[in-house]
C-alpha cells in the first residue's frame, strides 16, 4: 500500500474518531431533557437513512438489569410472572463521556405482598400453587429494592460499571399509572441518580464510585415510614402519585424535585450543592411533579425554568417562573396561566405555556386548552402570541394526555400536536402544525385526522429533531403498539418520509410521562421489555 493511500486513511480514521469524539464540556445528553435542556439533540451532520425499515442493531446491552418500565391497568399476572426481567423504573438514559448512564431498581428480599391490587386472594392462591408462577411472583412481588445506576460503553453496549445498593430502595412497580421515573444527571465527571426511597447520591462517572450521598427530604424519610409498613404488614406495592420530574444540572448547581407520597401536584425545587449534596436553597411548588424543570440559558448564564399546575379546579392557576440556579431567587414570575403539567421545552428567546381557550370541551367539561409563547429575558416575560383560538389548536388539559411533551422549537420554528376537532364535525382530529417563532403566524397545519387516531399516536407522540427531520414515535404509552417513523418538516411539504416502524426489540414505556431516549452521533437508543438497552444506527 502506498504512502498516498496510507495518509488517505488515516485521515479517514482521525475524521471518524472526531465524529464519534465527545469532549467533556459538551455532553451529549446529560439529563433528560437533553444538552440545551429542552429536548432538541445536537446535530452531528450526519445524512440519515431513508427508510427506518434499514436501521441496523448496533449492539444489544448485556448485564444492564434495568427491568421492564410500565405495565398496565390489570396486567399484575402477566408481568410480574415473567420469569427474565423484573419490574423498573420508567427513567430515561443520559449519554456523556462515551457511556450511557441509566437508573433504576429490582425487586429483592423474601418478603413478598401477598395482596396486589386487581387480584383477589383466591387468585393468589391459585397463581401460587403453580410452581412455575409462584417463583417469579414472590420475587418481582418483594416489597424490598435495590437501587441500580449503570454506565454502559456508548460504542458497544458494554457493561462498565453497575452501582447496586443493596436493599436501600422500595419496589415501585405500579401497573399502568404512577410510574417511578427520575432519569439521572451528568455533570463535570459525576453521576447524581434518585433513589426509590428519596436517597439522593452522586457517582464517579468514570468508576462507579459512591462520592456522597443524602436523605434529609420529606420523600426519604416518608419512604422509609411506607417501607417498615409494608415490610410488616406485607398487604401491597409502595404506593403514591407518579413522580416524573428529574434531575437537572444549571449553572454547576443540582436541581432536584422535593417529591412527596400525598398528591400534591406542584412540587418544590431544591438546589444541591455538587459537592458535598448539601441544600444551598429551595423553592416551594415550584414545577409539576411530572414536569422536568428545564435549563434555560441567556448570555453565557444558565437559568431555570419551570411551570406549575396549580390549585384543584383553578383553570387559571397555573404559572411560570424564572429562578437563579446560584441562590434560588425567583427572579420573576408569570401568573394567571393554564395548569402546565409538561415539561418546558425553551428555546434561546422563548417558551411555550398553557393558556385557557375560550371554548369547552365536552369531554372534561373544562375549557380547552392552548399554546401561547412568553419572550424571555432575565427581567422579565412578556407574551408574543398565543396560538389561534380554533379546533386544530385545542388539547384538553388534564394530566392524563397533557404531561406529554407537545412541543419542540428549534430554527425559529415551532413544531406542535393538539387534539382538537375536525373543521367540520365535532369528531377528534389529531393535528399537526408548525409555527413561526417569533410571531405564532401557522406555516402549516395538518389536514383533518391525517396524523392519528390517538393522541400518542399522533406526530409529537413522542418526537425529537435530529439532524434535518422529525424523528417520532407513534403511540409511545404502549409498546405493543410503538413504531418509530420520519417526517420532512419543511412547512412546504410535511410529510412523512417511510411507513412506520416497529423496532425488533420491543420498547419499554411509560405511560403519562414517556421515557426520554437520546439521539447522540447518529444513533438512537432505547431500553427494551427485558431490561436491556438498544441502539440503533440511522446513519446512511
Amino acid at each position: 500500500m502506498n504512502m498516498k493511500r496510507l495518509c488517505f486513511l488515516a485521515v479517514l480514521l482521525i475524521v471518524r474518531v472526531g465524529l464519534s469524539a465527545e469532549p467533556d464540556r459538551e455532553p451529549a445528553w446529560p439529563q433528560a431533557n437533553g444538552p440545551f435542556g429542552n429536548f432538541v439533540p445536537r446535530k452531528f451532520g450526519h445524512a440519515l437513512i431513508d427508510d427506518l425499515k434499514h436501521a441496523k442493531t448496533l449492539w444489544v446491552s448485556q448485564g444492564a438489569n434495568l427491568g421492564f418500565a410500565k405495565g398496565s391497568s390489570s396486567g399484575y399476572l402477566r408481568h410480574l410472572t415473567e420469569t427474565s426481567t423484573h419490574p423498573g423504573s420508567a427513567s430515561g438514559l443520559i449519554v456523556a463521556e462515551g457511556k450511557i448512564f441509566a437508573s433504576s431498581f429490582r425487586p429483592t428480599g423474601e418478603v413478598w405482598a401477598d395482596k396486589l391490587p386487581h387480584w383477589s386472594q383466591e387468585k393468589n392462591q391459585a397463581i401460587l400453587a403453580e410452581e412455575k408462577l409462584a417463583e417469579p411472583l414472590r420475587r418481582n412481588a418483594a416489597i424490598d429494592a435495590d437501587d441500580l445506576t449503570v454506565a454502559l460503553d456508548l460504542n458497544t453496549g458494554k457493561l462498565l460499571w453497575k452501582a447496586i445498593e443493596a436493599g436501600q430502595g422500595v419496589n415501585r412497580y405500579s401497573g399502568k399509572r404512577n410510574h417511578y421515573g427520575v432519569t439521572p444527571a451528568y455533570f463535570g465527571g459525576r453521576v447524581f441518580s434518585l433513589g426509590t426511597a428519596g436517597r439522593l447520591r452522586c457517582y464517579d462517572a468514570a468508576t462507579g464510585k459512591k462520592i456522597w450521598e443524602v436523605a434529609d427530604s420529606r420523600f426519604a424519610r416518608q419512604s422509609d415510614e411506607q417501607k417498615e409498613k409494608l415490610l410488616r404488614d406485607r398487604n401491597s406495592f409502595a404506593g403514591g402519585p407518579s413522580m416524573s420530574a428529574s434531575l437537572i444540572v444549571a449553572d454547576g448547581v443540582l436541581i432536584v424535585p422535593q417529591f412527596d407520597l400525598k398528591e400534591s401536584r406542584d412540587v418544590p425545587l431544591r438546589g444541591i450543592n455538587i459537592e458535598d449534596g448539601s441544600t444551598k436553597w429551595e423553592v416551594p411548588a415550584a414545577t409539576c411533579r411530572y414536569a422536568t424543570p428545564a435549563v434555560w440559558t441567556h448570555a453565557g448564564r444558565q437559568y431555570v425554568l419551570a411551570a406549575t399546575v396549580g390549585a384543584a379546579n383553578r383553570p387559571d392557576g397555573g404559572s411560570l417562573r424564572l429562578i437563579d440556579p446560584r441562590d434560588g431567587r425567583v427572579m420573576w414570575t408569570v401568573e394567571g396561566l393554564a395548569p402546565n403539567w409538561s415539561p418546558l421545552s425553551p428555546s434561546d428567546r422563548h417558551v411555550c405555556v398553557n393558556v385557557t381557550s375560550q371554548h369547552r370541551s365536552e369531554n372534561s367539561k373544562e375549557p380547552w386548552a392552548l399554546k401561547a409563547a412568553y419572550r424571555l429575558s432575565p427581567e422579565r416575560a412578556e407574551l408574543a402570541w398565543t396560538m389561534p383560538d380554533e379546533p386544530p389548536f385545542w388539547f384538553e388539559n388534564q394530566f392524563d394526555t397533557c404531561c406529554m411533551r407537545r412541543v419542540l422549537l428549534r430554527d425559529g420554528r415551532v413544531y406542535f400536536n393538539s387534539q382538537g376537532r375536525k373543521f367540520d364535525t365535532s369528531q377528534p382530529a389529531f393535528h399537526f402544525a408548525v409555527l413561526d417563532e417569533a410571531t405564532g403566524r401557522p406555516l402549516y397545519v395538518s389536514p383533518n385526522g391525517e396524523f392519528g387516531h390517538h393522541p400518542s399516536a399522533g406526530v409529537i407522540g413522542q418526537a425529537w429533531l435530529v439532524e434535518d427531520r422529525l424523528l417520532n414515535i407513534r403511540d409511545a404509552a404502549h409498546s405493543d403498539r410503538s413504531e418509530l417513523e420520519f417526517l420532512d418538516i419543511d412547512p412546504a411539504r410535511v410529510r412523512r418520509l417511510c411507513p412506520p416502524w416497529k423496532p425488533r426489540h420491543e420498547n419499554t414505556t411509560a405511560y403519562e410521562v414517556f421515557i426520554e431516549l437520546p439521539y447522540v452521533d447518529g444513533r438512537f437508543l432505547m431500553r427494551n421489555r427485558a431490561g436491556e438497552v438498544v441502539c440503533y444506527d440511522l446513519r446512511k
